[in-house]
């Protein structure tokens, strides 16, 4: 079964300067879903240190690009069917990580990350723990 990368996995790949070391715990193999990689490229724009944006960036493109994978319409549709779940629920859930989940729910593949935004799904997804 393959692990999904959340932006909280990607964020700390970056702050740790190399891969995170709970990373080689597991065996993967490993993707980033393409909301995730979209999500940590929009923290890369804003006009902090460019020497930050620079190293992220860095990081992207020689090491996290080539594990993104696309978004398609069976993702798509479980989007909006975990969307409209959640709404007949009362419950909204950021854009991004709604998508991620999605895609991860619809490959019925687990998901790694860091934070605590998937715990409300945890009877539907594979959450990885480290």
């Amino acid at each position: 079964m393959a692990i999904a990368l959340d932006t909280s996995i990607l964020v700390a790949w970056e702050k740790a300067g190399g891969l995170p070391a709970f990373l080689e715990t597991h065996e993967g193999p490993f993707y980033v879903p393409a909301h995730a990689a979209a999500e940590f490229l929009v923290g890369t724009h804003p006009p902090v240190r460019a020497d930050l944006r620079e190293r992220a960036r860095r990081l992207y493109e020689t090491q996290i690009k080539g594990l993104v994978d696309a978004f398609d319409e069976p993702d798509a549709s479980q989007l909006a069917a975990l969307n409209a779940e959640l709404r007949t629920k009362g419950q909204t859930m950021k854009f991004y990580d709604a998508a991620i989940a999605a895609t991860v729910m619809s490959r019925k593949d687990e998901l790694l990350a860091i934070d605590a935004d998937y715990d409300r799904l945890k009877d539907r997804l594979k959450l990885v723990s480290f």
